[in-house]
């Protein structure tokens, strides 16, 4: 008996790996086994820590229906394998905005073994059963022709590298091994990101393979760009190192929507970042990364917009590096006498490149009010009510992060044009007046990010005198606000 094995991709030991730094990540994907050919979406459940913001999404082959999601503790990205038949290894990558502009983003590997749907040419006896044993699975029986000819389709799983033929005519029984051809490289994962990369900060490189990648296995080639490893990082990274069989086998867990996660040790780069710095002008960057020790080796491209700046500016001084955005805020003062009352403001704020994108100018337009009402020596009852409209100027300044929550310190001062309206009962009769005071404050603010939204407490104290012929009061105090920021 003769065998002929057409070409198959054999695909290697799936790994899924887990967000360095972060070992509360887990991905879950359905269908559990991915077999090509059947072309039927893959949906992935990333499951975030409270609080990160929009996820990102890259592959080595196939495509995401949608590349970046934001919101909710459980992230649904959907994938659709590629209309290949041969089995090969998808890496995919998930990661979330860097922390900071000289600091990579976290980044989560998945490794999905795509199960390959092909078919195996016999040539034995005529009339023979043939079956074919693939990774232990039985594959028909297909009753060989006139001319002694059978073609039985079977499914290649990873890790294997040989298939077993069983043939049965009568008594007779034929077994044989035959090695199946090897198969071609799978293609590497590429990301850049941010979407759009500053001009003087860049951003970063992300590269990660079937296996575990050092450095010097990738040669990295950029058109309008430079550059430069990622330092060391010593931390260890969280992987899984079982295919979804092992896996299920070990925890005796039914087939469906399980997470996984297990630690592969401080060695394993499941993700090599390489920075990424424009040219001066350039106005898109062009990345090819190959694999150095394969004659065949895979390459991907990924292209990025550079955001434009000024061609007098100096790089320190770069537009781009200049980001805006909006505020609001809401909540009470508490101060003594009557001067208690609800507080409110907007602004907007425009974050500098000054101390590593730490400081920032606010403009605030405000809203103050206080009542008073009784009886007042023998002018009978007089009722009071102020309203003031701050307008101040302030400079916002972080001094600690950890994570999506940061704590920043305000200080500011302004104009504040303020209206005055009281009525007595007895006979002079009602008092309008209007002027403008100052207004000066110091404040704490705690902020949590939720993608370009971020939550804000306040903790404010001002000072704020305001006196004419019918007014003596104190607007200042203690306040307390909650409110906003949106980031466009």
């Amino acid at each position: 008996m003769t065998l002929r094995a057409l070409p198959l991709l054999m695909v290697l030991a799936m790994p899924v790996a887990g967000m360095a730094g972060a070992p509360d990540v887990t991905v879950s994907w359905s269908p559990e086994r991915i077999v090509l050919g059947a072309d039927a979406p893959v949906t992935l459940k990333i499951q975030v820590p409270a609080g990160t913001g929009p996820l990102h999404a890259a592959a080595s082959t196939g495509t995401f229906a949608s590349k970046r999601v934001e919101g909710g503790a459980v992230r649904r990205f959907e994938w659709r394998p590629p209309s290949v038949r041969y089995p090969q290894v998808a890496v995919l990558l998930f990661w979330t905005d860097a922390p900071a502009a000289d600091a990579p983003p976290p980044v989560t590997v998945v490794r999905l073994p795509l199960v390959g749907l092909t078919e195996l040419d016999v040539a034995t006896a005529a009339g023979a059963h043939v079956e074919v044993e693939v990774a232990k699975r039985r594959f028909g029986p297909v009753r060989a022709n006139a001319r002694g000819q059978a073609r039985v389709p079977v499914e290649v799983p990873p890790g294997v590298r040989q298939a077993r033929v069983l043939a049965t005519r009568g008594t007779l029984r034929t077994d044989a091994t035959v090695p199946l051809d090897a198969p071609p490289d799978s293609p590497l994962a590429a990301a850049l990101t941010p979407p759009a990369l500053a001009a003087v900060e860049g951003g970063w490189l992300l590269m990660a393979g079937e296996a575990p990648l050092r450095a010097s296995d990738v040669d990295v080639v950029a058109e309008g760009a430079v550059v430069a490893p990622a330092p060391a990082d010593t931390r260890p990274s969280s992987a899984v190192v079982a295919t979804a069989a092992e896996a299920l086998r070990a925890t005796g867990a039914p087939a469906g929507d399980a997470p996984r996660s297990a630690d592969v040790g401080a060695k394993a780069q499941d993700v090599l970042r390489v920075r990424v710095i424009p040219a001066p002008g350039a106005q898109r960057v062009k990345v090819r990364v190959r694999r150095m020790d394969r004659a065949h080796a895979a390459h991907t491209e990924a292209d990025v917009t550079v955001l434009s700046t000024s061609v007098t500016a100096r790089a320190s001084e770069a537009v781009d590096t200049w980001r805006s955005s909006f505020f609001l805020l809401a909540g009470g003062v508490f101060a003594s006498g009557a001067n208690s009352g609800p507080s409110g403001g907007v602004g907007v704020s425009v974050l500098t490149p000054w101390w590593r994108h730490r400081i920032a100018a606010e403009l605030e337009i405000g809203a103050r009010t206080a009542m008073d009402g009784g009886p007042v020596d023998a002018r009978g009852t007089v009722r009071s009510q102020v309203l003031a409209l701050p307008l101040l100027l302030s400079v916002r300044a972080e001094f600690l992060r950890r994570g999506a929550f940061s704590v920043h310190g305000r200080a500011g001062a302004g104009p504040v044009p303020f209206f005055h309206h009281a009525l007595s009962s007895d006979l002079q009769g009602e008092v309008k007046e209007s002027s403008v005071a100052g207004m000066g404050f110091v404040s704490l603010q705690a902020a949590h990010r939720f993608g370009r939204w971020s939550a804000l407490a306040e903790a404010r104290g001002a000072w704020a005198p305001m006196r004419t012929p019918w007014l003596d009061t104190q607007l200042g105090g203690l306040a307390l606000y909650l409110g906003m920021r949106f980031e466009p």
